[in-house]
């Protein structure tokens, strides 16, 4: 071996010995950041256990639908039935417009999933009397209008849980019906639009507020408003305004601040958690998130498919469209 090759093979051992040892004295946590892999979520929303009362208690739940959205409003139904406890009632009052004999007894069959717990009570309804060229560009919202007339539609009942027909119930709903709203007119859920469209807001006066609600999912006072007379007071926004976002706009003007908010676990909106920052979102709503969008749909009581929906074919994430199918495909057949 000659001077030179071996001059060149002890340089080469000394930097490789010198490079073995810097990894040595390396910290330990940078080392693990290294090799630091991220868990993946699991492929499919697991169900979550409820936490059920010893004592029996009932629940009044009313949704709106027409022919065209018979099944959405099918499989949310079945979805709460599943997922409640053993020893709640739910009372149901479907608000129905332009459905036909076989699309209402389709929705009272669910009564046979549990027979003894669950009551289902079909509303005919006539399309309300109202301006509908005052909603412009917002007209296919037409049918949620019924919302504001739920006070004197169901006149027998002090408060009612709404529910968009968009929406999959994952636990028992008994938690959000004994939210207290003696004072106010409905308990309700914040809405990304708030941050989304700030010149909106300030326009229509929301902006001192510090909130837009959802009105997919609402606990309605129904006796207070019957005494304030506020189904009037919502009609005579509707006559006297235009290009509002349907009842979703009124209900946020009219109600004013007579209003307390509940968990966004009760309205988890998929469109928001998918698409804005879960830190900014955590203090927008108050609430510690999880870490993950799987983990804040998995733990939440109702999702609600608000913008895109499920049953489109290019539908993401992958994982809801595959729950919503779950409830789909076991309630078709009912």
């Amino acid at each position: 071996m000659t001077k030179k090759v071996f001059y060149s093979l002890g340089a080469f051992l000394i930097v490789a010995i010198l490079f073995v040892t810097y990894l040595l004295l390396q910290p330990v946590e940078k080392k693990a950041k290294i090799f630091e892999i991220k868990e993946a979520h699991p492929p499919h929303i697991r169900l979550q256990p409820n936490t059920c009362p010893q004592t029996s208690g009932t629940v009044n739940i009313t949704l709106i639908t027409d022919s065209n959205y018979i099944v959405p409003t099918k499989v949310s139904m079945y979805s709460a039935i599943k997922t409640k406890c053993p020893n709640t009632t739910y009372n149901y009052y479907i608000i129905t417009e332009n459905v036909d004999r076989n699309g209402a007894e389709e929705l009272l069959r669910l009564k046979e999933l549990a027979p003894e717990t669950v009551n289902i009570h079909i509303i005919p309804q006539k399309e309300p009397n109202l301006p509908f060229e005052n909603m412009q560009r917002f007209l296919q919202y037409k049918v949620g209008m019924h919302k504001i007339f739920l006070p004197n539609t169901l006149k027998t009942l002090d408060k009612v849980i709404y529910m968009d027909g968009d929406t999959i119930v994952l636990k028992d709903l008994r938690t959000l019906y004994e939210i207290d709203v003696n004072e106010v007119y409905a308990s309700v859920a914040k809405d990304g639009i708030f941050y989304r469209f700030p010149k909106e807001m300030a326009e229509i006066g929301l902006d001192k507020r510090g909130f837009y609600f959802n009105s997919g999912v609402m606990l309605y006072n129904l006796q207070k408003q019957r005494a304030d007379d506020m189904v009037n007071k919502l009609v005579k926004y509707v006559n006297t305004h235009s290009d509002f976002f349907g009842d979703q706009d009124v209900l946020n003007i009219v109600f004013g601040d007579k209003l307390k908010l509940m968990s966004y676990r009760y309205d988890c909106i998929s469109t928001f958690f998918e698409e804005d920052d879960l830190k900014f979102l955590s203090t927008y709503f108050g609430e510690e998130l999880p870490h993950e969008t799987f983990y804040i749909y998995e733990n939440a009581t109702i999702i609600h498919y608000a913008g895109d929906k499920p049953w489109q074919e290019n539908y993401k994430p992958l994982y809801l469209k595959d729950l919503w199918f779950r409830f789909y495909n076991e309630a078709k057949d009912i």
